[in-house]
Order: structure tokens, then C-alpha cells, then sequence
């Protein structure tokens, strides 16, 4: 009976070493879509690719985001080309998001879209953008260089 109880302390013992020892990986990946014709992926690495074309869904809550629940792992958002929208608080609240690539195919970013993007230092926004949505960039407070082009002919209150 000592013996099978030894046996089994020691196997227990193995088990939970093993469990807080051995490091376990989950993969962060996670992919879905955001459109009609538009999908995302998020990698491990933490770069979120939007893809597809057409116009990027609007979203009346940052938290209805389809990557609102990953949003504190998005490092770098690429939006490809033949995405012609950035939809309304898609990218709210990112605030480890670092950089972001718009594509020549996009006309518009929607209000709210990069709100609380504390983590945003630059960006570019393409010649093919015409609208930029109330607060768009608001709250970006590491924002210190934005280049916006002359094509931009409607930009909305407390856009930045």
C-alpha cells in the first residue's frame, strides 16, 4: 500500500512539474472576416492583413471589431490592395499597434477608426483618399507625423 501511494505521489508530482516546466504555445493566429469581400488573418507575430476588395464593415463599438478581443496583440495592421474603406472604429483602441500600410485602393477611413492608437508614431495616407471620418486619428497621442494629401477634400471635427 506504501509503495502504491509513493508511486502514485511521485506521478502526480511528474505531472505537475511537467505542467508549470514545460511551456505551452498557443497559437495567437486567428482570421475570420471584415466585409463582404474582405478577410482578416492575425499571425503569431502579430501583424493583421486585410484582404479582399470592397468596402470594410463599419462598426458602431470598438468592441465589435471581429479582432476587438486580440486587439492588445496587433503590433502592424497591412491593408491590401483592392480594400477600398477603413471602416468606422476598426482599428479603436489598438494601442500596441506601431504601423500601419493603406493601400492606393483605399478612398476612405471611417470616423473613429484609429482612435486610443497610442502606439501610432507616423503614417501615410495615400493620394486615393478623399474622406477622413470624424475622430479618425483621435486620442493617437504618439501620432508626430502625418502626411495627408491634397486629395483629402472632406475631413471630420476632432478628426486628429
Amino acid at each position: 500500500m506504501k509503495k502504491r501511494l509513493l508511486s502514485l505521489t511521485l506521478v502526480l508530482c511528474m505531472l505537475l512539474t511537467a505542467v508549470t516546466v514545460l511551456p505551452i504555445t498557443a497559437n495567437a493566429a486567428s482570421s475570420g472576416t471584415c466585409g463582404d469581400n474582405l478577410t482578416w488573418t492575425l499571425d503569431d507575430s502579430g501583424t493583421l492583413t486585410i484582404s479582399g476588395t470592397g468596402d470594410m464593415t463599419n462598426y458602431s463599438y470598438a468592441s465589435d471589431a471581429p479582432w476587438y478581443s486580440l486587439s492588445s496583440s496587433i503590433k502592424k495592421v497591412i491593408v491590401e490592395n483592392g480594400v477600398t474603406s477603413i471602416g468606422d472604429r476598426a482599428f479603436s483602441n489598438c494601442s500596441s499597434l506601431t504601423s500601419i500600410t493603406i493601400p492606393d485602393s483605399v478612398t476612405s477611413i471611417g470616423e473613429s477608426a484609429f482612435e486610443e492608437c497610442t502606439g501610432l508614431t507616423s503614417i501615410t495616407i495615400p493620394d486615393s483618399v478623399t474622406s477622413i471620418g470624424y475622430s479618425a486619428f483621435a486620442g493617437c497621442d504618439g501620432l508626430t507625423s502625418i502626411t495627408i494629401p491634397d486629395s483629402v477634400t472632406s475631413i471630420g471635427d476632432e478628426a486628429f
